[in-house]
């Protein structure tokens, strides 16, 4: 058993002390996630002591990383690798710095506060008529009506060297628009490129369905799914990983062709709308919303006081958990009980 607080990161797309309920700290700026958990990049400091979860635990003990995200801007159109791809990937990319480590990246995302994103694959029919408003696009149009996503999804990647992609992406919100999509999704694309007015991914979103969020709603995103996440404030709950590979939105490196092979062209994300028990079929990890719960031994937990703190009672004693804490319990602790002061959120590590 141990207490842990979360390691900030503090990055562009962050809000302003978006995460200063949970982190203590408030200064002005982008809070953008906090992890609990022992990935090398950013393991959970243990409460009281100047080691961290990873100095306490083997990696194999922690096999989930937990976050708290804030975005007050789009995140980066990204992809991550499936296991065979990770260790294939980290194991052979030289100088190039794509893999974080070598481990597949499946997530969830429950929403704290209503959560937009871009997640999945649109039906390509429906994308080809927002692309057949636009000029430049006729081998994408084709591709999409021919049921060729690559072919399609490259020509759109194509698009930067081929037209003036700013007048292009400017375009786009109002295509959009013409095609008589719902008003969050003309939303959605006119955030995109107010703030990435000339980023040659833009085009890609097209090809992106969009999801809405509702508090207590969650996505589970495996690997190989794309995504950008819009806005929003949630908890992550992922296998423990940082691979991302990103074909545009961002500053940061971008890996198109590493991206497109590790993209799953079938798969599909699922939306659970409204359940205090998160657990999609065949995921590796599950979470629980609740007030009071009594929560098994057998697997690695993780209890996170989401609206306030918590009282985890052990066999013969008790922890009080305050908000911005966590208590991390190796599958050899007991089975304790949880009483929490608003939500907590219990994530367990599945087989």
């Amino acid at each position: 058993m141990h207490r842990i607080t979360g390691a900030l990161k503090e990055y562009d797309w962050g809000i302003p002390d978006g995460l200063a309920a949970w982190s203590g700290r408030s200064d002005g700026r982008p809070q953008a996630e906090l992890w609990f958990g022992v990935h090398p990049t950013g393991p959970s400091p243990v409460v009281g002591t100047e080691t961290t979860l990873a100095d306490a635990c083997a990696v194999g003990e922690v096999p989930i990383l937990v976050k708290l995200l804030a975005a007050a801007h789009p995140l980066s159109i990204q992809v991550h690798p499936n296991a065979e791809q990770a260790a294939r990937g980290y194991a052979h990319q030289g100088d190039t710095a794509m893999y974080s480590d070598d481990q597949e990246k499946t997530e969830l995302l429950v929403a704290l506060e209503p959560f937009e994103a871009f997640c999945g694959w649109r039906d390509m029919g429906t994308a080809a008529r927002v692309l057949s408003e636009l000029s430049n696009t006729d081998e994408a149009v084709r591709a999409l009506e021919s049921g060729d996503r690559e072919a399609a999804l490259r020509a759109l990647l194509e698009l930067a060297s081929t037209c003036d992609i700013r007048a292009w992406n400017a375009e786009l919100p109002s295509a959009v628009e013409r095609a008589r999509w719902n008003e969050a999704d003309v939303a959605a694309y006119r955030t995109v490129v107010d703030e990435f007015p000339e980023d040659p991914g833009i085009p890609v979103t097209v090809m992106l369905d969009r999801i809405s969020l509702d508090v207590g709603d969650a996505v589970y995103v495996p690997a190989g799914i794309p995504h950008s996440y819009i806005r929003g404030i949630g908890l992550e709950v992922m296998t423990s990983s940082d691979n991302v590979l990103r074909m545009g939105l961002t500053g940061k490196p971008v890996h198109r062709e590493e991206a497109i092979r590790c993209l799953d062209w079938s798969a599909a994300p699922v939306v659970i709308r409204g359940s205090d028990h998160i657990a999609p079929a065949g995921a590796p990890f599950s979470v629980d919303l609740v007030r009071e719960a009594t929560v098994a031994s057998g697997d690695y937990r993780l209890l996170l006081g989401i609206d306030g703190p918590l009282t985890v009672e052990f066999p013969e004693w008790e922890v009080d958990v305050a908000v911005g804490e966590a208590l991390a319990l190796t599958a050899t602790d007991p089975a304790v009980r949880v009483r929490a002061s608003g939500r907590a959120a219990v994530v367990r590590a599945t087989a």
